[in-house]
This record gives C-alpha cells, structure tokens and sequence, in this order.
C-alpha cells in the first residue's frame, strides 16, 4: 500500500485499517479513522482549534507538543479538508452553492 497522509489530520496511513469510512462503510482513501467515519468528519471543529486538540498529541509522533503545534499550523492549510479552493465568485462574498469541501471556506458561512 501507497504511503499516505490523513488529509485531515497530517497523521500517516499505513494500514488499511488507519482509513476512515464512506456512508456506505467502504473506506475513504482521503481521511483517517480518527478523523471521519460514515462520511463525517468526527470533530466539528475550526482549523485553529483543530491545530490545538492535535498538538497535545506530540508525543506519540514523536515530538515535542511544541513542535507537533508546529507542524501542523504548518502543513494543515496544504490538507484537503482545510485547504480552501473558492472561486473568484466565492471569493467576494457569502455563496451557499459553493462546492469547495474546506471546513475553512467563508462562502458557506453566514
């Protein structure tokens, strides 16, 4: 299996096992399970408050939670699930149809 980073949380995904799920119960190659299950995303969250809840976590990447917070503040805006693709259109203001899947995307938010 191709190496892979949760597009969610940064962690990687070696086993089959670490991938989140589809509604349907079929994984999902883009996310961990700690992050999305049945097509959800678990923590309904901010990426700021999302870098947060992760950096307490150093340890087990083995670092220090100064630098997981470091790494992550980092590499989260470049993830899926928090990169914002809007469009010029979107861009200049509230767009309820807009289909970027950023959790961070302002056109959705009223």
């Amino acid at each position: 299996m191709e190496n892979k980073i949760c597009q969610s949380c940064g962690i990687p995904i070696t086993l089959k096992e670490q991938f989140g799920t589809n509604e349907n119960g079929s994984i999902n190659i883009d996310y961990c399970k700690y992050c999305y299950k049945s097509e959800k995303f678990i923590d309904k969250v901010t990426m700021e408050e999302y870098i947060e809840k992760c950096s307490q976590y150093g340890s087990q990447a083995g670092m220090t939670n100064k630098e997981k917070k470091e790494y992550c503040t980092k590499i989260f805006p470049t993830l899926k699930r928090w990169k914002c693709t809007c469009t010029d259109k979107c861009a200049i203001g509230y767009n309820p149809d807009c289909t970027c899947e950023s959790s961070e995307c302002h056109c959705r938010k009223k």
